[in-house]
């Protein structure tokens, strides 16, 4: 090893020679950036250029000044801060970079492999959705008599479009509940909420379906009808809302 390239303080070295070459070893508690910075300095004390490049958790160092090809490897682990020198030297130094250089592909492609289990898997962008179809009240949606609905435009506090209508009808307000619950379903809605029969004659009752765009959960028409008792009347209310 050259005389210049101290380790870092405080540390047992460890160091056995590989034929042409000499490996140099140790651990130490230091963070690696203090590492780091040790060997900065000492190739700066050397006059020689200091070129980590990356590795994974770690960095490489290499050079070459003229006692020896260097290659200097620096990393973290559970136990520490890992350092590895390798000087080679002698005839069989163009073999010792070729070794060298074998390893430092082989680290890397370790690298490169475990680190794409680092980098974020993002979902397939899902294809725009088909325009929302006009909301057209249904020709089926009839008073209970049978004659057509006067049926009004708006939009309400969610910016959510809407048609609406109401009338008054003489009844029962079971049996007209009971009428148009039949109705949804027969014409493709699935009616998820209807009030019990057991409901007080002189309370509100409802029922609302929905039918979806694609079959499933998701862009869909919801028809609420609202029933009002009123003496002895039945105040209407239909409401017709589409949702993306």
């Amino acid at each position: 090893m050259p005389d210049w390239l101290a380790v870092y303080p405080g540390v047992d070295e460890v160091t056995r020679r590989l034929g042409p070459m000499v490996e140099s070893s140790y651990t130490t508690d230091a963070p690696l950036r203090d590492v780091l910075s040790h060997y900065r300095t000492v190739f700066a004390k050397a006059g020689l250029p200091f070129q980590p490049g990356a590795g994974g958790n770690g960095f490489m160092i290499r050079s070459a000044p003229p006692e020896c090809d260097l290659f200097i490897r620096i990393w973290r682990t559970d136990e520490g801060t890992k350092v590895q020198v390798t000087c080679s030297v002698g005839p069989g130094r163009e073999q010792a970079q070729s070794t060298l250089q074998h390893a430092e592909d082989q680290h890397r492609g370790h690298i490169d492999a475990m680190e794409k289990y680092d980098r974020p898997v993002y979902p397939q962008p899902k294809p725009p959705a088909p325009p929302m179809p006009p909301l057209v009240w249904p020709a089926w949606l009839l008073r209970v008599d049978g004659e057509r609905l006067d049926v009004q435009k708006g939009i309400d506090g969610v910016r959510m479009h809407y048609l609406k209508s109401s009338f008054l009808c003489n009844g029962a307000r079971n049996d007209i509940q009971a009428y148009y619950a039949g109705l949804l379903a027969s014409n493709g809605y699935k009616v998820y909420l209807r009030s019990l029969d057991t409901t007080p004659p002189n309370r509100k009752a409802w029922v609302e379906g929905a039918q979806y765009l694609e079959g499933r959960p998701g862009r869909r028409i919801v028809i609420r009808i609202d029933f009002t008792p009123a003496n002895d009347l039945v105040t209407v209310d239909l409401r017709m809302t589409m949702y993306p």
